[in-house]
């Protein structure tokens, strides 16, 4: 599998790329994987093309250039209307992730910053090697509902946060992750997916709450 800095444009594309290779549907934030209005549109159109491709068994998602997301990019009008639209497509990317009946993994093939992090750890499996790099601060409220699985699924040792997922080889990260994938494919991950999101709604109700009071009336955010 591919582990190339670059990846191969697609036609009406421009944040992400995603191809298939045998049954996996590889899909790449594009560095420095910002998650804007534009990245979130062309996700949910990928997943959509993916939950009806009979020849995609799963997905897998992560990053270029060892950064696999930056985390937000809000808009520059900070007005209600811009927010709400922006923490609307937040939660229908959210929703099309959580509702795919097939297996989504991610790669944390380099950095994951604030939300970058968050967006990965709503993988049913999370890869990871000792080129991740997880970084949380106070720059952005948490989003993808990351107000859960940020404490479940990170642990701090020594001094560093981890993530708590299957660890691959740093030189090889992406062809042990593809065959992993392989292995794991069949499985029934969104049956499990569903317990995991119990609280779906009640979540992202709380997330959106917290995002637009930190953006537009938390005082010293502005």
């Amino acid at each position: 599998m591919t582990h190339k800095s670059s990846a191969p444009s697609v036609e009406g594309f421009h944040k992400i790329s995603f191809w298939r290779e045998e049954s996996v549907g590889v899909v790449t934030l594009l560095s420095p994987g910002q998650i804007d209005n534009e990245l979130m549109e062309e996700m949910i159109r990928i997943f959509s093309i993916a939950a009806m491709d009979d020849k995609v068994a799963s997905i897998l998602v992560t990053g270029t250039n060892y950064i696999y997301s930056r985390g937000l990019k809000v808009p520059d009008n900070r007005n209600y209307a811009d927010f709400r639209d922006f923490y609307k497509r937040i939660q229908s990317l959210v929703l099309f992730w959580t509702a795919l009946e097939k297996p989504i993994f991610t790669a944390i093939n380099g950095t994951a910053t604030n939300n970058g992090l968050a967006l990965a750890l709503l993988g049913d499996e999370v890869f990871y090697s000792e080129n991740s790099k997880l970084i949380l601060d106070k720059n952005e409220p948490t989003v993808f509902l990351g107000s859960s699985t940020v404490p479940e699924k990170t642990v701090l040792e020594h001094g560093v946060l981890k993530v708590k997922g299957i660890e691959t080889g740093k030189e090889r990260m992406m062809e042990e992750v593809f065959d992993n994938v392989k292995s794991l494919e069949n499985i029934t991950y969104h049956r499990v997916r569903r317990k995991r999101f119990f609280e779906l709604e009640k979540t992202l109700l709380q997330e959106e709450i917290e995002f637009l009071d930190f953006y537009l009336w938390c005082e010293g955010c502005k």
